[in-house]
């Protein structure tokens, strides 16, 4: 009940946020065109930041909100929230001209942080597909994607880590077969017990014999001074154990001890004399017994004695201070040092410099099971919503449905009745697909009066002549030509417009009117609908009062008598209609006219374009149920299982000064890793249930360990897809002569199974200018010929099925074909300093025992530029089981980290991409990519306008 109105009061506040967006919408389209780009930005960007916050707010009130009237009008106002979002997004990056946008300024004036403007994973993912089709992909057994390859090859994490994964083994695999002795490893255990006690046995003699007779067994204490030497005890698994076994104690020690240095002058400080601390004087007859005072005569010997003890005892006590002293010193020492490093720990840790091992996040995991356990009552919910539905409308349906019949039906006869009396005929009722008898109760039909003016015009058409006919067609005709000629003037004057303001905006730059589609679209008109809607519907509702989540029933009873109208105005249709065959049969018997029965009228078949009828494409799997091809492309491997990873496993910061670089430099600064997650994340929003726009196909771009096969499993993993992998070894045992087949099986099995995923990796091997030697019996370019044309082009909007391919060596392919193919291509960043910092991170934080303020600054800026999947590998390799079991005494330095790069494990040093080799993904993009080509164009426009400045200026001071 809590929940409900804390709910109820958050989506209260939501709603307030809407409208102040809104109000700010308003207020953007109330302003004066502009050329200025940075005003439009700054505007844009203010209403972009707004939208991500509305979103996520949104998002939250869908996920939470059981009741199921008020979900369909947050459904609906968060998917046209995430269009409009999206378009603020994509005005950006026309403005910006690159994928990569920054909002730093709008994060400035609305006090914001970075991540208050990145893109969440959404409340409605993964998606869910029907239960038996569930069952279909779970019962089967899949190949692991990418097993063939190395996972650290691609940035991805250890295959150790997805253990519990329930994926079968590749063929070709098999783990070798230990044949194991038992008998030999029984005698081998009893053999060592036996030589473990027997050795102990021996020992405890040993130290019998010791105690009992220490003149003969203790050795003689040698003249030089034996210095202890610590023993210390290392235990292995597998080897037998020494002497100590049942823990003898050995309590004797036949070394010398070694002796007190700190009276030897070589030790002493320079300056300083020791001096012996004042003696007192009284006698110490406690020591020495009366007997030995009375047997001394001489008092000089006495006093002599007395003074020689005094001076013992102070010695003695001296040693004990100066031990006393030197032990105190180095506790505090130690103690000092400790604290101090705890303190630096603690305080690393609250600014945030590193997480700690063991993140204290119960609250969250409490906080995500409660909404969890709400969220799971939706089902619930809806089943009951659907059960009032069916009770109130066969509540209608039984207390209402006669009653609703006898009015239909005299109100129609009311109808013939004043048709026989106004005009003397009986109009034809209309058809169920033109509205059937509704039409007559709004009185959406002829009335008599427009009937018999229709007939008089008949009447004088015919005593027309044929003369007279023709001018009217003539003119007619003429009227028609004009009216043509208009819209073709109308066309050719909006063309020359459209091609004066293109030559306007290209000689003195684009004017960004407000009021103009781009601006106000139809997701902003959807949202002030549905929210003005939402007021008067809602105006009489208390939200906070219906914890239970209970239905509007009035609604649902308007909705059902509607829907119960219609229903009986279809089924009285039949009989009304023979009335009026009836009436109309008797009318033409007394008016002696001959009796005409009306033509039935044929429902319209639906056109494509251009009035032509729809052509359906010939599908040569129709006749194969959804069981049978699943099973065929599980036998190809080409549906398989992936890791489940997500955009959080993609490890990357963000470049925070790309903003003023970009709008006051006017440079192009390099995007940073962790920018690459927000434009994926804005792919997928159209993967859900809430419609929201998406592209049909995606390029991921970049070198070995980029992480590019980490991001298409994470695409999978969140938005729950089924994996098809189109791979040129996948699709080599088909032949050319089956590829039209196969890919339009794919694509139909996709389609079923959606949300759905085809991937692709290494695309450019199928569209590849010269197939190498070693491809050639897979023929890779078969797939390239029919991508587009089978799977791309058959794409409709509305699917929930994304192809994503990866490559590393774009060049290598023919550059139309496959641009032809893919909607966006994205060239995945180099790591800088900020996202290798991050990386040494959580490589490192991977391993338990690492400390987690270990210093990775200094490494993090010699490695820059080395990949991720470089980094992981060489922490994997170099902190194995061997070396974290020295970290006791043996702590990990940072060259240990270095050396493992200029050496390697093949003795071979590794080198990061160079900057030569990071240019060819970059001029191979900007032949794929608009905007990049754009941005290009205008960089090097600027750097020609500042060497000529340059040169100007050098020139005037000369």
């Amino acid at each position: 009940m809590a929940q409900a109105k804390a709910i109820a009061k958050f989506w209260i506040t939501t709603s307030d946020l809407l409208d102040h967006v809104l109000a700010h919408e308003k207020r953007l389209q109330k302003a004066e065109p502009t050329k200025d780009v940075r005003i439009v930005h700054r505007l844009v960007s203010d209403l972009y930041c707004r939208y991500v916050q509305l979103c996520r707010n949104l998002a939250r009130c869908f996920d939470q909100t059981l009741q199921v009237q008020k979900r369909e009008v947050i459904e609906r106002l968060l998917e046209a929230a995430q269009a409009r979002m999206l378009e603020f997004r994509t005005k950006l990056q026309e403005i910006e001209l690159s994928e990569f946008v920054y909002v730093d300024g709008a994060l400035q004036e609305q006090h914001l942080i970075p991540d208050d403007v990145q893109a969440v994973r959404p409340c409605y993912f993964p998606a869910t597909r029907p239960a038996e089709l569930q069952a279909l992909i779970d019962s089967r057994k899949l190949v692991l994607f990418g097993s063939e390859a190395s996972d650290t090859e691609d940035g991805s994490m250890d295959e150790s880590e997805h253990e519990d994964e329930t994926v079968a083994e590749p063929q070709g695999i098999r783990r070798p077969v230990v044949q194991r002795d038992r008998r030999k490893e029984r005698l081998r255990g009893a053999l060592n017990l036996i030589t473990a006690h027997e050795k102990a046995r021996q020992a405890r003699v040993r130290q019998t014999n010791f105690r009992l007779h220490p003149d003969r067994y203790y050795p003689r204490p040698i003249d030089e001074e034996i210095v202890d030497v610590p023993y210390e005890f290392f235990y292995r698994p597998g080897q037998f154990m020494l002497y100590p076994v049942k823990r003898t104690v050995y309590n004797w020690d036949f070394q010398m001890k070694k002796k007190d240095v700190a009276r030897f002058a070589y030790y002493a400080p320079p300056g300083w004399e020791e001096k012996a601390p004042a003696v007192d004087e009284q006698p110490i007859a406690k020591e020495l017994t009366r007997k030995q005072i009375a047997e001394e005569d001489n008092s000089a010997e006495i006093a002599e004695a007395e003074a020689a003890i005094r001076l013992e005892e102070a010695i003695a006590q001296m040693k004990l201070n100066h031990a006393a002293a030197k032990i105190q010193r180095h506790w505090r020492m130690y103690h000092f040092a400790k604290a101090q490093k705890k303190h630096r720990y603690e305080r690393s840790k609250f600014l945030g410099l590193f997480e700690d091992s063991a993140a204290k996040v119960q609250d969250e995991i409490a906080v995500e099971e409660v909404r969890a356990a709400r969220r799971d009552q939706k089902p619930e919910f809806d089943r009951t919503f659907i059960d009032a539905i069916a009770d109130e409308k066969a509540r209608i349906l039984r207390t209402r449905g006669p009653a609703i019949l006898e009015d239909i039906t005299d109100f129609v006869r009311a109808w013939f009745r004043q048709w026989y009396d106004e005009a003397h005929a009986f109009d034809v009722i209309p058809e169920p697909f033109q509205g059937g008898t509704v039409l007559i109760v709004r009185g959406e039909t002829l009335t008599p009066l427009e009937y018999l003016e229709l007939e008089r015009l008949k009447k004088l058409e015919k005593l027309k002549s044929a003369e007279q006919k023709k001018k009217e067609a003539e003119a007619k005709k003429a009227a028609k030509e004009r009216e043509l000629e208009k819209k073709r003037e109308e066309k050719a004057r909006l063309k020359e417009l459209a091609r004066e303001k293109r030559a306007r905006e290209k000689k003195e730059g684009k004017t960004y009117d407000f009021t103009e589609p781009e601006f106000v679209s139809n997701a902003y008109l959807t949202l002030e609908e549905t929210m003005e809607r939402y007021r008067k519907d809602w105006a009489f509702v208390s939200e906070l009062d219906n914890v239970h989540d209970l239905p509007v029933m009035e609604w649902i009873t308007l909705e059902k008598f509607a829907e119960v109208h219609q229903e009986l105005h279809a089924e009285v249709h039949e009989l009304l209609k023979s009335e009026r065959e009836l009436l109309q049969m008797a009318l033409c018997k007394d008016e002696r006219m001959k009796y005409k029965p009306p033509k039935p009228k044929k429902i319209p078949r639906v056109k494509g374009a251009k009035g032509k009828k729809r052509k359906e494409p010939i599908d040569p799997t129709a006749d194969r149920s959804v069981e049978s091809m699943v099973d065929e492309l599980v036998e190809r491997s080409v549906i398989k299982s992936y890791r489940r990873r997500t955009f959080e496993d993609f490890v990357g910061d963000y470049n925070y000064a790309a903003f003023e670089r970009r709008n006051y430099l006017e440079q192009d600064p390099p995007p940073g890793m962790g920018e690459v997650i927000t434009i994926l994340r804005s792919y997928l929003y159209g993967m859900g249930p809430v419609v929201a726009p998406k592209p049909k196909s995606i390029c991921l771009l970049g070198s070995h360990g980029y992480g590019k096969t980490l991001l298409l499993e994470a695409i999978c993993q969140e938005t729950g897809s089924v994996l098809f992998d189109l791979s040129v070894e996948s699709c080599g045992p088909v032949e050319p002569n089956d590829m039209a087949y196969f890919c339009q099986l794919v694509l139909r099995t996709a389609r079923a199974m959606q949300p759905s995923v085809i991937a692709i990796e290494d695309v450019h091997r199928a569209f590849c200018k010269k197939v190498p030697s070693a491809d050639q019996s897979l023929d890779p370019t078969k797939l390239g010929k029919h991508l587009f044309k089978l799977i791309v082009k058959q794409l409709n909007p509305e699917d929930k099925v994304l192809l994503v391919a990866t490559s590393n060596e774009p060049w290598l392919a023919k550059v139309g074909p496959l641009k032809k193919c893919f909607d966006k291509f994205l060239l995945l960043p180099r790591p800088d300093y900020g996202s290798t910092v991050l990386l040494w991170q959580y490589a490192l934080g991977r391993f338990p025992t690492v400390p987690r303020d270990f210093g990775v600054s200094a490494l993090a800026k010699v490695t820059t530029g080395y990949s991720a999947g470089q980094i992981i590998r060489c922490a994997k390799e170099v902190l194995n089981i061997r070396r974290r079991m020295q970290f006791g005494r043996k702590p990990l330095q940072v060259q240990e980290l270095l050396d493992h790069f200029l050496t390697g494990a093949q003795d071979a040093p590794q080198y990061p991409i160079t900057d030569k080799e990071y240019d060819k993904y970059v001029k191979w993009h900007r032949k794929v990519d608009k905007l990049a080509k754009q941005r290009a164009k205008i960089v090097r426009e600027r750097e020609l306008l500042a060497e000529q400045q340059k040169a100007k200026a050098s020139g005037g001071k000369k």
